[in-house]
This record gives structure tokens, C-alpha cells and sequence, in this order.
């Protein structure tokens, strides 16, 4: 992070100088006193059961340079700046810091693939700039900020990503961010509990459109029926990428296996061979997104497919690991409806029994009976030899696979994992695929450690 000012951020806020030399600066900004660096400014912020507000002289005698406050009865020698919402304060100034730099910024939003079209484009763009992207799943409004307050000034381009679970969201993150690229993976049903219908979903993740330059692109997946239902309201250039006809960037000769995938990009009249080192078919899309963004910033497909070929995902994600003869298919980081049968798609493209260990799928309200369902049932069709879920929706993927014809000595529910990973030690053996697949708030990489260390985590 460039230095800045105590002045510039208390006119970046709007806040008021308690204390302190306005003129000293910072080269850090910090939420978490675990993570001070030397001369950072802390930003404490305050929800429902916390209020890191008792944490600032820690802070401050902990290496902080000064700290933001929205209580005056705080007092203190170094800078401590007044502000009536820390956390809005926080989406100021990270948005006053990303004027500081004129280079691309590239958003990322969407109900599923949003990391894994984040990985992939970073290493498209990476092949010729120098990127700063988003941390692991820093996609909201704590997140975001944080992560432009790592713009340097080598950077040549930023991807963000941004996460939402109702209307405003995405218009706050996209105020900050100002991008001149967005690109929208799909309209899945993630945080439909919240929002009721996919067509709010939509408005929600369509707000980021608003704040895109007007000579900008927006990137969307052509694939998708709403994205192309109303790919003629958006006033940017647009580019759709997908299989469908129409498609501006699409794929033939998909040749999906169960440790890599390939295809030919086709834009135009120019084609273009891709090899990836991970299994998914679905990652098809994935790729040609990474590939549009890299068309719109002068990078070829040439040199995209060679970014792609290198690209190894991160843990969680699509992960193939060799345990002793079994093989495990991690991909425990997230869940919805279409990434879980994307899965499947995966697991049931091995050799040998197809085990499927799935959980709970979250945020799908009064949707969540029939779409756990229908997990089931797609399981079930797609030929997976033994399903064991956890978590009381779970047992509706179990319901569904049972209807489909999956035998029923087949099928193992749980609502501990204790449990469950006793049953599947004992039941599985060489020459076994096992996907490992849930929401991220079923910590189902405890299934994952436990098969490769044979701890319990």
C-alpha cells in the first residue's frame, strides 16, 4: 500500500482528528489486531454480538499508527480519527484509494464460479501484466476494500470479486471498485432465501453494471437464459461467451477426462487449442470468461490458452488428490445446486465406485427441499455407486437419490460427522472416487483430513 496521509484519510471519510499529528501516514490498513503490520491504520468494526471498538489501544500500542473511531470517549496520543460509521469509513477510503491508480479493474460476480473464473482470469492476465487479485474469498465489504488497499504502483490491473446475499450489495462494492470490466458467470440460486426469485437475483447482481465506465465491457455467460434474456439492457459493449448459438467467444471439441479437460476456443475466424490440468467440464465456461477479459485488455488466445495450461487450483477446489489408492475429488469450499452436479459430473467420470459425500446446501429457503432433491435425483441417474450426506437438507439429496433407483443399502444420511467418517473409512477401498462436496459452513474438509492423514479434524 502507498502511504497516505492522516489528512487524506480523515477528507477521504469525512471524519474528525480526536487526536494526533494529521500530517504523519500510514502504509496498512487493519481490521484484526492478530494482523497488525508496523504503521497500519486500524479500522474497528462493530456488528450484532462485537464491537472491536475495546480493541484500539491494543491496537495502538501493538504497531498501529493510528485508528478510526466511531466513539469519542476513546482517547489517545497517536492519531485517532471520528467517524459515525467505521465500516462505511472503510468503503470511503478504499474507494478514495483505488482513484490513486489508473489501471483496469476487472469484477468478478455471479451465484457460482466466481473464485475459480477469478483464478483463471488472473492467470490469462498474468501472462503478460502484473495483477493484483482477490485473497481467497475477500469478496464483500470488508473484503474488497482490503483488498484494493494492496494496489501498488506496479500493478498494471486489479480482479475483484464480489460476493452478495441481497439488493445494495453489489452497488456498494462496485462504487468502490469502479470497474471497467464485469463479468456475471451465471444466475444460479445462491442466496435465493434472501432475494425470493433467480429474476431478483439478477437485479441484485445486475447493480454492478451501473458503475462500469461507459466504455467499458460487461462479460457475461451467454449460456445462462436471464444473462441473455437481458443482455440487451445493458448499455456497455458486451461480450457473451458460451456453447449456445449466438455466442460471441465460444468452445468445440470438448474433450472432458477425469483429471484434466481440454477444448478449442473459437473467436471469430481464430482457433485456439486449451488444456487444463483439472477435471470439470462446466470449467469450460470458466475458461472462455478468463478468456474474454484477457481479449478486452489487448491479451491474445494464444497467450490465454497458455495461462490456462499452467493454472493448478487451489486447495478445496476441484482438488485431486491420491490417497493410497482412492482417489478424492475435494471440492469442499462451496456448494449450490449446479456446482454439486457439476461434480458429480466429475466423480462419475472415474473408473471403479463412485462415492458421493455431500452436505447441506445452504441459503435456498423454501427452494432448499426441492433443489437438495434434485441433487438426489441427478446422483442417482448419473451412476454414483454410494452416496453419504450430511446435515438434515442432505437427507433430501438422500430422499431424491432413492426415488431415482440408487439402492437403498447404498445410500448413508448423517447428521454427525463423526459418524459419518467412521462408515466411510470402513466402507471405502482401493480403486474408489470420492467426491467431497458442501457448503462452506459444513467444514466437510474434515471428511477430506480425515481420509488423508486418518485424523480426526
Amino acid at each position: 500500500m502507498k502511504p497516505i496521509s492522516i489528512q487524506d484519510i480523515i477528507l477521504a471519510t469525512g471524519g474528525a482528528l480526536l487526536s494526533g499529528d494529521p500530517s504523519q501516514t500510514v502504509i496498512s490498513v487493519c481490521t484484526d489486531t492478530r494482523k497488525i503490520v508496523p504503521g497500519s491504520l486500524f479500522v474497528p468494526l462493530a456488528g450484532e454480538n462485537f464491537d472491536a471498538h475495546k480493541f484500539i489501544p491494543d491496537a495502538l500500542t501493538g504497531g498501529c499508527a493510528a485508528s478510526l473511531t466511531a466513539r469519542k470517549d476513546i482517547t489517545a496520543e497517536k492519531p485517532l480519527i471520528y467517524v459515525p460509521d467505521t465500516r462505511r469509513a472503510l468503503a470511503d477510503l478504499a474507494a478514495y484509494y483505488r482513484k490513486q491508480f489508473a489501471i483496469p479493474v476487472v469484477a468478478i460476480t455471479g451465484s457460482v464460479g466466481k473464485t475459480t473464473a477469478k483464478e483463471l482470469t488472473s492467470a490469462v492476465l498474468s501472462t503478460k501484466l502484473n495483477v493484483l487479485k482477490t485473497a481467497g474469498n475477500f469478496n464483500n465489504e470488508i473484503g474488497l476494500p482490503l483488498t484494493l488497499f494492496r494496489l501498488e504502483d506496479d500493478h498494471e490491473v486489479a480482479i475483484t470479486e464480489m460476493g452478495m446475499s441481497g439488493f445494495g450489495e453489489i452497488d456498494l462494492l462496485a462504487k468502490i471498485a469502479k470497474p471497467d470490466i464485469g463479468i456475471v458467470t451465471n444466475i444460479g440460486m445462491s442466496h435465493i432465501e434472501m432475494l425470493g426469485s433467480q429474476e431478483n437475483i439478477y437485479k441484485a447482481k445486475s447493480e454492478l453494471f451501473r458503475h462500469i465506465s461507459p466504455d467499458g465491457t460487461v462479460i457475461l455467460n451467454g449460456d445462462d437464459p436471464i444473462l441473455a434474456a437481458h443482455r440487451k439492457e445493458i448499455t456497455q459493449k458486451t461480450i457473451t461467451v458460451g456453447l449456445s448459438a449466438g455466442c460471441d467467444l465460444t468452445a468445440t471439441d470438448i474433450v472432458p477426462k477425469s483429471d484434466s479437460l481440454s477444448f478449442t476456443a473459437v473467436y471469430g475466424d481464430e482457433k485456439v487449442p486449451v488444456n487444463l490440468a483439472f477435471p470439470g467440464e462446466h470449467n469450460v465456461i470458466n475458461a472462455l470468461l478468463a478468456c474474454a477479459a484477457g481479449l478486452c485488455l489487448g491479451i491474445s488466445l494464444a497467450d490465454a490458452a497458455f495461462g490456462l495450461g499452467a493454472y493448478i487450483p487451489s486447495d478445496r477446489r476441484m482438488q485431486l488428490i491420491d490417497c493410497d489408492g482412492i482417489t478424492i475429488i475435494n471440492d469442499c469450499y462451496n456448494a449450490a445446486p449446479a456446482s454439486m452436479e457439476a461434480g458429480i459430473r466429475v466423480l462419475c467420470s472415474y473408473e471403479g465406485r463412485k462415492i458421493a459425500v455431500l452436505g447441506d446446501i445452504k441459503e435456498l429457503g423454501e427452494f432448499s427441499k426441492e433443489a437438495h432433491t434434485g441433487v438426489g435425483t441427478f446422483a442417482g441417474h448419473a451412476g454414483v455407486d454410494a452416496l453419504f450426506t450430511l446435515g438434515d437438507h442432505a437427507k433430501w439429496i438422500a430422499e431424491g437419490a432413492k426415488n431415482a433407483g440408487m439402492a437403498e443399502e447404498s445410500i448413508f444420511s448423517f447428521d454427525d460427522i463423526d459418524e459419518l467418517k467412521k462408515s466411510l473409512g470402513a466402507f471405502i477401498k482401493k480403486g474408489d472416487t470420492v467426491l467431497i462436496k458442501a457448503s462452506r459452513a459444513m467444514a466437510l474438509e474434515r471428511v477430506t483430513e480425515f481420509l488423508t492423514t486418518g485424523q480426526n479434524a
